[in-house]
């Protein structure tokens, strides 16, 4: 079935800008617009490549522009933004939008029905652009123009000097190269079409997105000129655009890519749709880097590999979703990239571009781990291949060795300075943090101890012998844990300890304290935290950041950066922790099912409503904090759909708990 909007949906503004779609080919580029095919922000585009020299994302064809005649008359499909006007405003003549396996414009002008549908190619930097005539009295004219970008994914480009305008014949299509040091595309058609060059620029096209975020959002687009060709009802023509020279016919580079999706749709089949769409549509984050290595998107658009993300997304949209080997080739990847006791929060395109900024990278490299062995039992390929890593973190952090970090005389985690971030809430406001969390934080500690654990754990099966300072620190942790963190007049655990004391503000890190497989508390001082964290932090998409009851609680996460990342983590909700809260509820229920029953009430908008509402068959990044939680930051996060997906294995009972 899919998402389908039909007309009138599509006529509103206010939402339909709002709805985004994204086809990823699994080298980190991408296409994507907003369903009015009216571009938004400065990341949206018909191909976007991750290319390896130039390295990084680049924005290459932002649009092709199409249009029909019939008779005397001529129908500009496409929407735009410029100053003070939409134009064309193609979006009157559009019937519907599905999408399911790629998205599908349906276009109604009178008596004439046309569809246009697009898809990446997969493991290519190639998009196709398909245009079927399901109705007509006559046959009609397509023209269509291509709109190059050609710049940084991150910047914006302008008319200039530099751009080489030139459309050279290239066998039966055509090549421009735009600029020196950038690649060639390609374009090509299945069918008949006539070029005519035409070199000229698109002025000052807008990005409402980029304008409310408060970064510059005009660009000019350049266009070498137009196709034109004939299409008669119950023919198709498709369009294709390309950094590799194709030697195959477009028609078969789009029947190939369409099989591929459809095998790769049929893997969840006999799952409720939406959960089989959500599974299906993970897929868009696992990649083929510039390191020829497997790896993880933090989110689409502007994310790349970042560690902390791909350890908590790993479990998720690997294990969970049928990618087992993928998921641990992940592993081994990163593994190789330890230093000091850490794991890069960053992945560059070579090891000297890592960089190894957050405390918490290595500990979440435990945890996923953790769940390969609880899906696989294989811990004769931990042994071999991720057990050094794991003696490396351990045993540097306990020898002091690791920068920013020392283990305290109790056997907790002491991290960072005053002008420090390195846990996951990492934002900074005018050039300061915005939650200070120097000193020992509530779930850096609870990760460590699990991570004690669990490498205790490793070396019984392992038949290593257990390290007597491991099994030390372990101890003096489990005697002082609670009695540092634990605020009993809350009954709930300080989200932050240091040269200060107790900051007892209820945030949601505590609860990782319950959720991981090894915890030192009580199963009363779990039930007390479950219980705070349902009364001031769940919401329908996640969990709230900073509780409304405290003064520094903001409710909306909108404005210009500094203003986003002052609410970044002071209230914004966050939907990767629905994973951990659950994890955390179901551990201590005595009536499982009922727990469950709460949960799917309780989040159930996550992967039902959500999943048409923003990036479609996506779940966003964050949620304001106050109704009506409008979503907001990156329209599809990796760690958001990957814990919805671990969500749902729990409410299955496919969980160790």
């Amino acid at each position: 079935m899919g998402i389908r909007f039909t007309r009138d949906q599509c006529l509103n503004l206010e939402t339909s800008l709002r709805q985004e779609w994204i086809d990823t080919n699994g080298l980190g580029g991408y296409a994507s617009s907003t369903i009015l095919d009216c571009h938004t922000r400065k990341y949206h585009g018909l191909l976007v490549a991750n290319l390896k020299k130039p390295a990084g994302r680049f924005a290459l064809l932002s649009k092709l522009e199409v249009s029909i005649r019939a008779g005397d008359s001529e129908f500009r499909l496409s929407t735009n933004k410029y100053p003070g006007v939409f134009d064309p405003t193609g979006h009157k003549y559009i019937e519907s939008f599905e999408y399911k396996t790629f998205p599908v414009t349906n276009y109604v002008i009178g008596d004439i029905c046309l569809s246009k549908s697009v898809m990446i190619v997969y493991s290519e930097d190639t998009v196709l652009v398909r245009l079927d005539l399901h109705k007509a009295q006559k046959p009609v004219i397509v023209r269509a123009l291509p709109l190059l970008s050609y710049r940084d994914l991150h910047g914006l480009t302008r008319q200039n000097m530099y751009l080489r305008v030139k459309t050279f014949p290239e066998d039966d299509g055509h090549k421009i190269n735009p600029y020196e040091l950038m690649p060639p595309m390609y374009l090509d058609w299945d069918g008949k079409m006539t070029f005519y060059p035409g070199p000229h620029w698109y002025s000052n096209v807008e990005y409402l997105k980029e304008l409310s975020r408060g970064y510059d959002y005009q660009e000019d687009l350049f266009c070498p000129g137009t196709y034109e060709a004939e299409l008669k009802p119950g023919e198709s023509l498709i369009f294709q655009a390309s950094l590799n020279k194709h030697s195959i016919p477009v028609s078969k580079v789009w029947a190939d890519e369409l099989v591929r999706r459809k095998k790769a749709g049929e893997t969840f089949a006999g799952q409720p749709e939406n959960v089989a769409m959500l599974k299906t549509h993970s897929e868009k984050f696992l990649i083929t880097n510039n390191r020829n290595c497997q790896g993880i998107i933090a989110g689409y658009h502007w994310f790349g590999e970042w560690g902390r993300d791909t350890m908590i997304a790993l479990p998720g949209l690997t294990f969970h979703c049928g990618q087992t080997a993928a998921g641990f080739n992940i592993l081994k990847t990163w593994a190789e990239e330890e230093k000091n006791g850490l794991l890069p929060n960053i992945l560059g395109t070579e090891s000297s571009g890592n960089a190894y900024n957050s405390i918490d990278t290595s500990l979440w490299f435990f945890r996923a781990v953790q769940e390969y062995i609880y899906v696989t039992n294989d811990w004769g390929g931990v042994k071999r291949h991720l057990a050094r890593a794991m003696q490396n973190i351990i045993e540097t952090w306990l020898e002091g060795k690791t920068p920013l970090l020392k283990i305290t005389k109790h056997g907790l985690v002491w991290a960072g300075t005053a002008d420090t971030q390195l846990t996951w809430m990492d934002a900074k406001s005018k050039g300061k943090p915005v939650t200070p969390r120097h000193g020992m934080a509530v779930e850096i500690n609870a990760l460590w101890y699990n991570a004690l654990c669990f490498y205790l754990e490793f070396c019984k099966v392992a038949k290593f012998k257990k390290p007597k300072v491991v099994t030390g620190c372990k101890q003096l942790f489990e005697k002082n844990f609670s009695r540092i963190f634990w605020f009993n007049d809350g009954y709930y655990l300080s989200d932050v300890v240091n040269e200060a004391g107790q900051d007892t503000s209820v945030r949601p890190n505590q609860i990782l304290s319950v959720s991981l497989p090894y915890s030192p508390l009580s199963r009363a001082q779990m039930q007390g935290i479950i219980n705070v964290v349902k009364d001031q932090l769940v919401t329908p998409y996640g969990l709230r950041t900073l509780s409304p009851k405290n003064s520094l609680y903001h409710p909306f996460y909108h404005g210009n950066q500094d203003q986003r990342d002052a609410a970044y983590h002071q209230g914004t909700v966050w939907p990767w922790l629905v994973g951990h809260f659950a994890e955390a509820c179901l551990r201590i229920a005595v009536n499982k099912s009922a727990e469950k029953e709460y949960l799917r009430r309780t989040f159930e908008p996550l992967w039902s409503s959500h999943l048409h509402e923003f990036g479609l068959y996506g779940i966003s990044e964050i949620f304001d904090g106050n109704p009506p939680h409008k979503a907001k930051g990156c329209i599809t996060q990796a760690w958001s759909v990957a814990e919805i997906i671990r969500t749902l294995e729990m409410l299955k009972g496919n969980s160790r708990l």
